[in-house]
């Protein structure tokens, strides 16, 4: 080969990992964005699987309430209803015992 050939191929093979190495940085960018992005959608789901554990907590708490509010007799018709289903079950718990 000549020297001109030898010195066209350093130059093109230098260009070309020039090029590979500016795509590198570019992807590592890219990649560090994304994983940016991935902690902060990450600590979103983390809040809002939070915030659907609240809702279904004072969603039970409701369906409670209105159970208790709906029964014939009100509120006090409800705790005499829960404190004999009470004495039942620890009725029944004696008798396991026995």
């Amino acid at each position: 080969m000549t020297e001109i050939s030898e010195q066209n191929l350093v130059e093109r093979v230098e260009r070309q990992v020039a090029r590979v190495l500016a795509q590198n940085d570019e992807l590592r960018a890219a990649n560090a964005g994304l994983a940016a992005e991935n902690a902060r959608l990450e600590s979103l789901v983390a809040e809002q699987t939070a915030q659907i554990g609240e809702l279904r907590m004072q969603l039970d708490r409701l369906l409670l309430h209105k159970s208790v509010t709906e029964v014939s007799g009100g509120v006090r018709a409800a705790k005499v209803r829960i404190n004999r289903l009470l004495k039942d079950v620890d009725r029944c718990i004696a008798l396991m015992n026995k």
